[in-house]
């Protein structure tokens, strides 16, 4: 989750807006962060109040979270799930979030002596939470115009499937490509989930924007795989953003700036259907 420890890579060539507006036909979007109202920064919330829930005062929200990273990069390396090479190389084994949460909040909670809170049921918090996170409001009006003008809609997320697609319903979200991390058994910022994205569509990296609000996952996940990028920057985050060289072809404070950005029509183009 956290991109702050992440070794930055070589900055990748950035897809123009001139290129991007002459080529683009299929708009994908990130979910969280992007989509729906659930951001990093509002795990440490959901804990604190998990924590206050069960009577536990001797740790914030906020350290548990902290101590769920440290857990979180700790099994990446163990594993090789990160690596120097992490945008290509050979694929690292694939785990579900649904099996590496609970594992990660049994060290979190060990590390902050936290003893009441089976880690099943933590991660059962965080989960009923991001089935059910509502919509930003600019989501639907955004979507809606964009199919109107011609552009395909696909949606792409570093998610397990048991919660993707029940959020997406709740917040009446229709897309006709859903790609989770679970079905694509790779996480972004690895090519190979953005390959799978771009065969799904039939489409060319360079016919696709890629929109999402991680620096890391998204912007050069997206830009090192050929898409280009719109960045949504929600909220300042200067030192996750200052962790890595990254470029996006647009960044905007949210959804609104991509009916700016594109043309009013979806170009015609010899790409397939």
């Amino acid at each position: 989750m956290s991109e702050n420890s992440r070794p930055a890579e070589p900055a990748p060539p950035v897809v123009s807006a001139e290129r991007a507006a002459d080529s683009v036909r299929a708009v994908a979007f990130d979910c969280y962060g992007t989509l729906l109202q659930l951001e990093e920064r509002h795990f440490a919330e959901l804990i604190h109040e998990m924590l206050v829930n069960h009577g536990v005062v001797h740790t914030s929200g906020e350290e548990v979270w902290q101590a769920w990273l440290d857990a979180s990069r700790a099994l990446a390396e163990s594993e090789r799930l990160v690596r120097d090479g992490s945008v290509d190389g050979p694929e690292p084994a694939f785990r579900p979030f649904s099996e590496t949460w609970p594992r990660h909040f049994a060290r979190a909670f060990e590390t902050r002596s936290v003893d009441v809170i089976p880690p099943e049921t933590a991660f059962q918090h965080l989960w009923d939470h991001m089935c059910a996170v509502p919509a930003y409001s600019e989501v639907a009006g955004v979507l809606d115009a964009l199919r109107a003008r011609g552009y395909r809609v696909a949606i792409a997320s570093n998610a397990d499937e048991g919660h993707l697609r029940p959020a997406l319903a709740a917040a009446g979200i229709e897309a006709e490509v859903v790609l989770s991390s679970e079905a694509a058994e790779s996480y972004k910022p690895r090519r190979p989930f953005f390959q799978q994205l771009c065969e799904l569509l039939e489409l060319p990296p360079e016919a696709i924007l890629y929109v999402g609000d991680s620096p890391y996952a998204d912007v050069n996940g997206a830009n090192h795989s050929g898409l280009p990028v719109y960045h949504v920057r929600r909220y300042p985050d200067p030192e996750r953003e200052r962790a890595l060289r990254f470029r996006a072809t647009w960044t905007q404070p949210d959804l609104r700036g991509i009916l700016e950005v594109l043309p009013s029509a979806a170009p015609s183009s010899s790409f397939p259907p």
